[in-house]
């Protein structure tokens, strides 16, 4: 459901950074980080997506570093859709970028948020910035399961983490068949985090029980 801009009644500040310390101090375990993206680390995430045609949705949308990236390596606002829970983050996002559809809601009701939507497109990827390492294996798994569903099992999920290792649990991996790849590594952000692309096995990888490509690939992100 749509939040009104009413929810939040208080002079909402310019500066991303300390909108961004302060939600944490307020709620540090739903809150990815004390900062906001580095804009290499957003702009690592819009170039792993897939060169296809569909829409593309952000979960967790902050105060838009990542929006951002994704507009300026060339999403099509029209085609983009951005999910925020937090009402102050949603208002921030709705003023900062009234071109574009945000939602108000729960990434984990992805399915029924989009559902209601009254165009219909293909799903081409989700862009998370949600802090997936701390998400239980239930959890990891509901949300996953509705991009599946949502895109007919060929999208692709995209997550940064700073652990060394992929944020997505072993078991959920296993378990949804998807295979995963750290496709950029961004030493400028703080902290250094990786960027993780996810997707569903292809037919010979599943009858193979082939785990697909581990392989890391570093991304031309310095600008």
């Amino acid at each position: 459901m749509l939040a009104p801009d009413v929810l939040v009644g208080r002079p909402m500040t310019k500066n991303p950074e300390l909108l961004f310390f302060t939600k944490w101090l307020q709620s540090p375990l739903t809150v990815a980080s004390i900062t906001p993206s580095s804009p290499q680390l957003a702009r690592a995430m819009a170039l792993s997506l897939p060169e296809c045609e569909g829409l593309v949705i952000e979960l967790g949308g902050g105060t838009g570093a990542i929006t951002q990236a994704l507009l300026q390596t060339g999403v099509d606002p029209n085609q983009l859709v951005v999910i925020e829970r937090d009402p102050y983050f949603y208002r921030y996002l709705k003023k900062r970028f009234p071109e574009i559809k945000i939602l108000c809601g729960d990434a984990m009701n992805l399915m029924s948020l989009i559902n209601g939507m009254p165009a219909k497109l293909p799903i081409r990827t989700v862009v998370s910035g949600l802090p997936f390492l701390s998400m239980n294996a239930i959890a990891q798994k509901r949300l996953l399961e509705q991009l599946l569903s949502l895109s007919d099992s060929k999208g692709s999920f995209v997550q940064f983490s700073y652990a060394l290792t992929s944020p997505l649990k072993k078991s959920v991996e296993k378990e949804l068949q998807l295979e995963s790849r750290c496709v950029a590594r961004v030493w400028q952000n703080v902290p250094p985090a990786k960027v993780w692309v996810y997707k569903k096995k292809s037919v010979n990888n599943i009858l193979s029980d082939n785990p697909g490509e581990s392989k890391e690939t570093i991304l031309n992100v310095a600008r």
